[in-house]
């Protein structure tokens, strides 16, 4: 057993491996965001990155391609489980549905910004993806919108809301907040907070009993 055990151990090429391409990762990503994926020739990227274009393709035989659904993919389960446990904290307070829809809104906000890379690559070439792997992106995105639809299910039980298909409410609310808080980031701006309050209070009306 211990023989197994110090077998599966990285080595030292191992994490060197790992380490190369998470440098490539890192520089793909911020060239795709600022440039976009057609326009960063592979020439360009392996300047960028120091590496010889045989060596890039070593860690990546797809090339520019592979390192393309690579970046999409990185840590993409755990960013998406994070927007969750985010969603179902905001939704377990006692407040009122307009201070958790204002919550939601700046929390969405803080987190695609910080992100922001990754979310301009996904808008801009998410068609160059996989099916395979749209299909999963499609899965894990809609784990959000479940979230959000069990909240407002269990605010109707309460008798804050009317009866609705929770489900499309949740859909037209978070597809609504995400598309505006990205064209404000395309535009380099962020939300504000006169807009937020707008927001919440149109849904809040729309929704309540």
């Amino acid at each position: 057993m211990d023989q197994t055990q110090k077998a599966k151990k990285p080595t030292s090429r191992d994490l060197q491996a790992a380490e190369r391409k998470k440098q490539i990762l890192t520089i793909a990503k911020q060239l795709f965001a600022d440039k976009g994926y057609h326009a960063t020739s592979m020439r360009e990227l392996n300047k960028a990155i120091g590496m010889t274009e045989a060596l890039t393709y070593h860690y990546f035989p797809g090339g520019k391609l592979e390192i393309l659904r690579s970046v999409l993919q990185h840590a993409q389960e755990k960013r998406i489980s994070g927007f969750v446990a985010f969603f179902k904290a905001t939704f377990s307070q006692s407040e009122s549905l307009k201070t958790i829809l204002c919550q939601l809104i700046q929390g969405l906000s803080d987190r695609i910004i910080d992100d922001k890379e990754y979310f301009q690559i996904l808008i801009r070439d998410r068609n160059l993806l996989e099916q395979e792997d749209k299909e999963a992106l499609d899965t894990l995105t809609r784990l959000p919108f479940e979230a959000m639809a069990e909240f407002l299910a269990g605010q109707q039980e309460q008798g804050v809301l009317r009866q609705m298909d929770f489900k499309i409410a949740a859909s037209q609310f978070l597809s609504h907040i995400v598309v505006l808080i990205v064209q404000q980031l395309l535009d380099g701006r962020t939300l504000e907070a006169k807009t937020v309050e707008e927001i919440t209070d149109f849904y809040v009306r729309l929704w309540s009993t």
